[in-house]
């Protein structure tokens, strides 16, 4: 179980709420441990869904569609109590069922023919029927909810849900109960960020002047894949040189390593659905006092962010002592970017809407990234960033990794 059950009740009953009906991928996965393919695939807007009562002695309902029967079968969620549903005379539902009719050799078979017994008799035939079923099982009708999808929630109050208050926004409150991680998640995260840094440590191995961009991307992504890892987005790694080193640019064939140019190697992936996000800064060639000196700025500005952090600490002080740090070296604190940012099922976790505006408190194991970023018009980026626990007195480095500044000759 990866999520912090004690935690959602908590916050859920500080909003003024009994329970929680959770759609969107990310928060059924978080919050029931089933992850079929079908729904991270997202093959539908609603293929599963998780009821959370606020109170203890409520027990949570998963939803789930037939066709993913056999995935809940062979690995089971924590939530016990199930509703199913899908149209009763399709195809799924007829091969299954002739399926184990004929045979029941092996214990998937077994076990997936027991949960289809149990749960074929009260199938429901939509989404929405199995949601509301499943509310009225939790016995929620009448009380008040939030739900993470603002369509389906305007949808399940005209069926009556909710009683006579409106159905609240929950997206948000969701990232701000994901970003304290359980053991579990911190576990995973660790081991993600070790795959992170031997896919970074691979591009570095591969680099030289005149290697084209893509080139190199294809380095990080091979990594990952052998890893059973992914990359984010088209590219995966927000990698640049030259003037793409400040900018998002799509990989280029032809934009290659050229002498001079500052190359920033921004490395962003997933594993076991949770992100992984790692940056460090090259150089193409003998490095000049004044790519030393802007690399020095963002090495000791984010050593003196992460000496800093410890729980109660707001990330606005940590975005001044950022600059502050980085002025002291006589450049602009104007071209400096720094974003402290949880990081988990989602690359930007914030506990707040605003929060990248006016900051956050941080709360004991919340695993954050720090960004420092520096942005210099002639002579390109230098950018840094880390994966941290907040500990009880300080930071822990997911997987620790060399900083100095990337030489690529």
């Amino acid at each position: 179980m990866l999520i912090n059950l004690e935690r959602a009740r908590r916050l859920l009953r500080e909003s003024g709420l009994d329970g929680a009906i959770l759609a969107t991928t990310t928060n059924v996965c978080y919050a029931s441990g089933f992850a079929s393919e079908y729904l991270l695939g997202r093959f539908e807007d609603w293929s599963a869904a998780v009821i959370l009562p606020a109170h203890g002695d409520a027990e949570p309902v998963l939803v789930i569609q037939e066709f993913d029967l056999p995935t809940l079968a062979e690995r089971p969620s924590w939530i016990k109590t199930i509703e199913m549903f899908g149209n009763p005379w399709s195809s799924v539902g007829v091969y299954m069922g002739e399926t184990l009719e004929r045979n029941l050799s092996n214990d998937l078979r077994r076990k997936l023919a027991a949960k289809r017994a149990e749960l074929r008799p009260t199938q429901k035939t939509s989404f929405m029927d199995a949601v509301i079923a499943a509310v009225t099982r939790a016995g929620l009708k009448s009380a008040k909810l939030g739900c993470d999808d603002a369509r389906l929630a305007q949808r399940l109050a005209a069926q009556g849900l909710g009683g006579n208050a409106p159905i609240a926004d929950i997206l948000q409150l969701m990232r701000r109960i994901r970003i304290v991680k359980t053991p579990g998640e911190i576990a995973l995260m660790t081991k993600g960020a070790e795959v992170n840094a031997k896919a970074l440590e691979a591009v570095v191995a591969n680099a030289k002047p005149g290697i084209a961009e893509d080139d190199l991307i294809r380095v990080y992504r091979r990594v990952l894949v052998d890893h059973d890892a992914a990359f984010l987005g088209e590219r995966g790694m927000m990698f640049g040189a030259g003037d793409a080193s400040a900018m998002s640019l799509p990989a280029s064939h032809e934009r290659r390593l050229t002498p001079g140019d500052a190359v920033v190697l921004d490395c962003l992936g997933t594993l076991g659905g949770y992100h992984m996000d790692l940056a460090r800064t090259g150089v193409v060639g003998e490095p000049t006092d004044a790519h030393k000196l802007r690399y020095k700025a963002v090495v000791t500005a984010l050593e003196a962010v992460e000496d800093a952090i410890k729980p109660g600490i707001n990330t606005e002080d940590l975005r001044k002592l950022t600059r502050d740090t980085i002025e002291g070296f006589g450049l602009r604190r104007d071209l400096v970017s720094v974003t402290t940012h949880g990081i988990g099922l989602e690359v930007f976790e914030f506990p707040e809407e605003d929060s990248l505006v006016k900051g956050y408190a941080l709360e004991e194991n919340m695993i954050v990234n720090t960004e420092v970023f520096y942005r210099d018009p002639d002579l390109g980026s230098f950018h840094l960033e880390d994966s941290v626990e907040v500990e009880a007195k300080g930071c822990r480095m997911l997987r620790p990794i060399d900083r100095d500044l990337v030489v690529i000759a």
